[in-house]
């Protein structure tokens, strides 16, 4: 064996022990919740609104949207 034998078993060694992919905990349908209540459910996301339809209809108006 030489020195460069030992250089690829090193590498070998170093991916065994990398983790696989982690997975972002600031993405996805979980992620997102309503920003009066908490809801996840029926989300406006619409203009960064992140406001459940629920509390939507309670400030709406206030936040400058018209009732049609």
């Amino acid at each position: 064996m030489n020195w460069c034998d030992d250089m690829t078993e090193d590498k070998k060694n170093k991916k065994d022990k990398t983790p696989k992919k982690q997975l972002s905990l600031s993405k996805g349908r979980d992620f997102r919740r309503c920003r009066f209540c908490g809801n996840a459910r029926g989300l406006i996301r619409r203009y960064y609104l992140n406001i459940c339809r629920r509390c939507f209809r309670e400030v709406g108006e206030e936040i400058g949207f018209r009732k049609y």
